[in-house]
């Protein structure tokens, strides 16, 4: 069962790393399409993290919110090194909001998916 829990949090991850993608094309405001992306990605940290419903719902509220501010910053024509700032200034104040939804286990597990998926990322802009 934990095995299940864990892939299906790296299934999350990879989700929103593509959702990150797929949205530089478009406005800030997030696509019907994206929504449901958001929405799987939910289901899947709702399991590895066993989130209560509660949870859940903030955790996607939480999600959505902060994929608009990232699509908003990598569509700017703000510099490179500006827009890394941006992110990272987003990263932290979400993590934030994490801390305070999650139980002290939940959060250990979400910071090591995050740092997965930063993994994931640094990967995928090597092959470029």
């Amino acid at each position: 069962m934990k095995v299940f829990k864990i892939l299906s949090l790296f299934i999350a991850i990879f989700l929103i790393g593509t959702i990150t993608t797929f949205a530089q094309s478009k406005g800030t405001s997030l696509t019907q399409e994206q929504k449901e992306e958001v929405k799987k990605n939910v289901e899947a940290y709702a399991a590895a993290l066993d989130l209560s419903v509660e949870q859940k719902s903030k955790f996607e509220e939480i999600t959505q919110r902060y994929a608009k501010q990232m699509i908003a910053i990598k569509d700017s024509g703000d510099s490179p090194m500006s827009k890394y700032r941006k992110v990272n200034a987003i990263r932290k104040n979400k993590d934030a909001e994490m801390k305070q939804l999650l139980s002290k286990d939940q959060y250990k597990v979400y910071l090591k998916k995050q740092e997965e998926m930063k993994k994931i990322m640094r990967e995928r802009r090597k092959k470029w």
